[in-house]
């Protein structure tokens, strides 16, 4: 729930001691897009049902824009390997696989 981007890289923030990161690039999920103007992975996440309860949502999004950046082969498992130190407990994992594939795909 706590993924932010340092340089462009996703990093837990709750496991990372800010004052390492003074002089950094901090992206967090506010600096993607507004609700006028969202990033594709943001409308993608709410076309494919890929929230619930909203709390995970962020972190979420905020690690697939980042892994849009990795290397990542394309099917569904290989974003699920990647995307999992993201926890959903309300389940919405089939909802986040499609917003990030739709993404990969229309990018």
């Amino acid at each position: 729930a706590c993924t932010v981007h340092v340089n462009g890289r996703r990093v837990v923030s709750c496991l990372t001691l800010a004052l390492l990161h003074d002089g950094d690039e901090i992206t967090t999920i506010e600096g993607l897009g507004t609700p006028d103007a969202m990033h594709p992975m943001q409308a993608a996440f709410v076309a494919c049902d890929g929230y619930q309860c909203g709390y995970c949502t962020s972190g979420q999004i905020m690690s697939a824009v980042a892994l849009l950046k990795e290397p990542c082969g394309p099917d569904d498992a290989s974003v699920k390997e990647l995307m999992s130190g993201n926890i959903c407990r309300c389940g919405a994992y089939p909802g986040i696989v499609a917003a990030i594939q739709h993404v990969r795909k229309h990018s």
